[in-house]
């Protein structure tokens, strides 16, 4: 019995991404860490992330998937092990031509990660033509969801994990479980998830159905049918990438400024560039539908036992490159009444429902479900780490993402905060968005027109409005 509490099972959601991935669409996420200061050498960081290893047990795991569907995809320690297998380096040759570090970025990110192994590697690039050094990292989907995938990024950093030389050195392999001991996991899983979906949907029909009945309608709103756009659409898995970087202290202001959050700030802004993208194009819808993955992660809960805790937001975005001022306000006006409804709690628990489903038939709905989906873009924004980071002594300057794109999509705009600025990274399929460097530059273009604007005044009916509620505070 002692094993069935450590079975390490994929959730519905972790193994979705094993299931929507396509050759040309592999759901991995990505990062890009630049350094200030001299690298360390391969062997220092193998050894300084190897003693961090224990924090997250998965890093040293596969997935094993069972044959005919007959017990749940879950993780097994990986007898070969080596880390000099996810930890490698690229010496760069100083030169007037050496590339942008994002163009180093697109080569690594558009390898795909190998299944049989632990799915993470971290590439060591040196010799940069400013004398920095970068880190690129990746990890599938079904190992971290946004915030995990920092988590898991930030062990590397000084303070952050304590090394532990003693479990490095006494790590040795767990067996794998046997077919029984899999479906006696897989079945005693369902009966906790059933148990747990039933519990909160009490929870929130104590608040009367209204929210509930908001939430599926946004839901379905996901999969009625649109006017379909140019980055709707997939050619190779090979990637193109770019990056802004943003001052959080004007973000932040240009937000309070105009009642909205600084994601609103982020969406007008992308929607701004996918307008200038779909022009270039010989495109001018009014508006797209962009997927805004929304954490659900509860206190405590850390990407070592919960891989993906993710919900989504589905965002009707405007396209006025005109007015980008009344974008922004119907922006925050959405996204105020999806959050008003509790639209991401209810549809994580529809989510975690689907854990209730043998693996087959969850599998077969999660590509209908994506199949169907109509949207243009995935735009992510995760909080970076609030302190100063640094590695071996060497401080972090910048750290941008990579969204992976779904099959059918072409770009994917993600961003993380951190050092007082947010850093945009745009992710693209290299055939179909060659203009990728443009996307980046119009969304900090667009940035810097939002934060220049003034705010609207007030309708008449507001100003009444706050007239009476000041006179009820004074009286």
């Amino acid at each position: 019995m002692s094993f069935v509490t450590s079975f390490d099972r994929l959730s519905a959601l972790d193994a979705a991404f094993l299931d929507i991935e396509t050759e040309r669409a592999p759901m991995q996420v990505g990062w890009t860490m630049r350094f200030a200061g001299q690298p360390p050498t391969i062997e220092e960081l193998r050894s300084h992330v190897e003693l961090r290893l224990a924090s997250v047990p998965r890093l040293r795991r596969c997935i094993v998937e069972p044959a005919l569907g007959i017990g749940d995809p879950h993780w097994v320690d990986d007898p070969l092990f080596a880390i000099d297998r996810h930890v490698n380096v690229i010496q760069m040759i100083a030169s007037s031509v050496q590339p942008e570090l994002s163009a180093i970025a697109e080569e690594l990110l558009s390898q795909p990660l190998d299944r049989r192994r632990p799915l993470w590697r971290l590439q060591l690039v040196t010799g940069l033509s400013d004398g920095n050094f970068a880190i690129i990292g990746q990890a599938h989907h079904a190992l971290v969801d946004g915030l995990a995938a920092i988590e898991i990024a930030t062990i590397i950093f000084d303070g952050v994990a304590a090394p532990d030389q003693q479990a490095t050195e006494s790590w040795l392999p767990a067996d794998a479980p046997s077919t029984s001991e899999v479906l006696t996991a897989a079945a005693l899983s369902r009966i906790g998830a059933g148990s747990d979906v039933a519990a909160t949907l009490v929870r929130s029909l104590a608040n009367g159905p209204g929210p509930i009945v908001e939430a599926v309608t946004a839901l379905l709103s996901l999969f009625t049918p649109g006017q379909r756009t140019a980055l709707e659409n997939s050619a190779s898995a090979r990637r193109r990438t770019a990056f802004s970087s943003i001052p959080m202290a004007q973000l932040r202001e240009a937000a309070e400024r105009h009642g909205v959050t600084v994601n609103d700030v982020l969406l007008a802004a992308s929607g701004g560039a996918i307008s200038a993208a779909l022009a270039r194009r010989g495109e001018q819808p009014d508006g797209v539908r962009v997927l805004v993955p929304t954490a659900v992660r509860q206190p405590g809960e850390s990407a070592s036992d919960h891989a993906n805790r993710i919900s989504i937001m589905v965002v009707e975005l405007p396209l006025n490159a005109n007015d980008p001022g009344s974008v922004l306000r119907t922006i925050g006006r959405r996204t105020k009444t999806l959050k008003r409804a509790g639209y991401a709690g209810t549809l994580d628990t529809a989510i975690r429902a689907a854990d209730l489903l043998a693996p087959a038939v969850r599998s077969a709905a999660v590509r209908a479900a994506v199949g169907a989906a109509h949207f243009t873009v995935v735009i992510s924004n995760v909080p970076g780490p609030s302190e100063p980071l640094s590695l071996i002594g060497r401080q972090l300057e910048a750290i941008w993402p990579a969204v992976p794109l779904v099959d059918g999509h072409a770009l994917s705009i993600g961003a993380i905060s951190h050092g007082g600025m947010l850093h945009v990274g745009c992710f693209a399929d290299a055939a179909l968005v060659p203009d990728v460097e443009l996307i980046a530059t119009d969304i900090e273009r667009t940035f810097e027109q939002l934060c220049e604007l003034p705010a609207q005044a007030p309708a008449p009916w507001q100003q009444r409005a706050r007239q009476r509620r000041d006179a009820k505070r004074v009286a």
